[in-house]
């Protein structure tokens, strides 16, 4: 059951992030690498994995040898750098990418909410509404491009994101509208008419699991339960809709794994981010 879940996410992972790439290229079917140039510092996005169903030794340091430089070669050739994500069981080939040099990214921390299936769906739509004691948070599904565009300046300032990008976001997510389920947040202090949008979220469903990407909250706005607020919209909103299975992922530089677990997430699996670049 375990190893399904895992699989389930990691899937669901795989398939959000090649919908940012105008690039996939399957190598000899030994590894898949998602490349776009636009955001090639994204090492989330832009991957590089092996293929599922590799016919290849990670145990066996020549094997390894061979296929990082087939790596190093496609970097040089689409004069990109690749981020290789693999499983941290994958112990040799770690040993081998540090006995050589290379640079360590990140780790991506994929965690589940536990017995999923039977959480109580509330009587929720596609618009919430929370109030606080000196504001009140409404959290809505964007469905149009008008909508988007409000996500696209949220998402760009909660991860500050240069405004130059911003038009190259549009370009590819307002083509995602029936496949991305775009979050935003708003608040209203207390008599203030129009409010303020502050945080963001993507909801993505793959098979019966759906997972939460992108969830960031405006500087100024933190610490006043906007993303909690998301997630638990994000909960509801995903088992209203069937979904099964729920995860989301974080990047352990981010330091956010004790923040999830106290919303009684799990973590499922973790995935070392190695750079991959001809040098």
């Amino acid at each position: 059951m375990v190893s399904h879940i895992i699989n389930t996410l990691q899937e669901n992972e795989f398939n959000f992030c090649k919908n940012w790439n105008p690039k996939v290229l399957n190598i000899d079917n030994k590894f898949l690498a998602l490349l776009n140039r636009d955001f090639s510092d994204d090492s989330f996005i832009n991957r590089t994995v092996f293929h599922k169903n590799q016919s290849f030794n990670l145990k066996n340091k020549k094997e390894i040898e061979n296929i990082i430089y087939s790596m190093i070669q496609l970097s040089k050739k689409e004069k990109i750098t690749l981020y290789l994500h693999f499983s941290s069981n994958d112990t040799i080939l770690e040993e081998y990418l540090l006995e050589n040099n290379f640079e360590k990214v990140d780790e991506v921390i994929g965690l589940h909410y536990p017995n999923y299936s039977h959480l109580d769906i509330q009587n929720i739509d596609s618009n919430s509404s929370i109030k606080q004691s000196n504001y009140h948070q409404s959290i809505m599904i964007v469905n149009n491009l008008e909508g988007l565009r409000k996500w696209i300046g949220v998402y760009r300032l909660s991860f500050d994101i240069s405004k130059n990008k911003e038009e190259l976001i549009y370009k590819i997510l307002q083509k995602k509208l029936n496949i991305f389920y775009f979050i935003l947040s708003k608040i209203n202090i207390k008599d203030e008419i129009r409010g303020n949008f502050v945080g963001c979220g993507i909801l993505f469903p793959y098979q019966n699991c759906i997972a939460l990407y992108s969830l960031g909250t405006i500087m100024e706005n933190r610490h006043k339960n906007i993303a909690t607020n998301i997630i638990d919209f994000s909960l509801d909103f995903g088992r209203k809709i069937g979904n099964q299975i729920f995860g989301l992922q974080t990047l352990q530089r981010d330091n956010l794994l004790s923040f999830y677990k106290k919303k009684g997430f799990i973590p499922i699996y973790n995935n070392k981010i190695y750079k991959i670049i001809n040098s």
